[in-house]
């Protein structure tokens, strides 16, 4: 008879991880899942796919079964049990909540999680690249690694300014097309007007704008 394959959990990841001795990088090859994937959901920042689990299960039997254990099965259930008896009111809570302000439209606040998440998912791309120096002519650091490094602060400081419009603190607007940086905020926002933020800008104060024209 076919039973359908059971998932994982974080817990029982971790505990696989101790008694196997086995690090993130041999169960990304292990499972064919990223190294990324597997980190974030052995310390509960990411959910994976049933089909994701079933192969994270799959590998973690098999080397149980090398080791003439058996695979760890869940005994609490308690906390499963207490969201499906309220039926689905209550979700637990998987990544880091952001205060949102009530100026911020339904529509921009989802544009702005989505490219944190993307963004954060970059940078966990980046992080699990490998280091590279450059070698005695090349300096300190390879060119693959000065850039990789760039794009990471880049994209940190891209989310920063993406919570804080989620705030409703906004560090930079729109500005006039062609206009000259007066300021370093001036400045900032023509950078970010090059940026995937572009069009989530807040509009400049029409007030600041007759005061630059007088």
């Amino acid at each position: 008879m076919n039973t359908s394959k059971k998932g994982v959990s974080p817990e029982q990841l971790r505990q696989a991880a101790k008694d196997l001795n086995l690090t993130v990088a041999a169960i990304a090859e292990g499972t064919g899942l990223s190294k990324a994937y597997i980190s974030e959901f052995r310390n509960e920042t990411r959910n994976l796919s049933a089909s994701q689990q079933a192969q994270l299960r799959t590998y973690l039997e098999a080397q149980y079964k090398e080791q003439g254990q058996d695979f760890p099965e869940a005994q609490d259930t308690s906390d499963q049990d207490l969201l499906q008896g309220l039926g689905g009111m209550v979700k637990r809570i998987t990544r880091p909540a952001i205060l949102l302000s009530e100026d911020v439209p339904a529509a921009q606040a989802e544009k702005l999680a989505d490219l944190i998440e993307a963004n954060r998912l970059k940078v966990g791309d980046i992080l699990n690249t490998e280091f590279a120096t450059g070698g005695f002519f090349g300096g300190e650091f390879s060119e693959a690694t000065e850039n990789a490094i760039r794009e990471i602060f880049a994209l940190l400081a891209l989310n920063y300014v993406a919570i804080l419009m989620l705030q409703g603190r906004n560090i930079a607007r729109k500005l006039p097309e062609g206009a000259q940086p007066k300021t370093m905020g001036d400045w900032l926002s023509g950078y970010l007007a090059a940026s995937p933020l572009a069009d989530l800008l807040p509009e400049a104060d029409p007030a600041d704008a007759e005061a630059e024209a007088a």
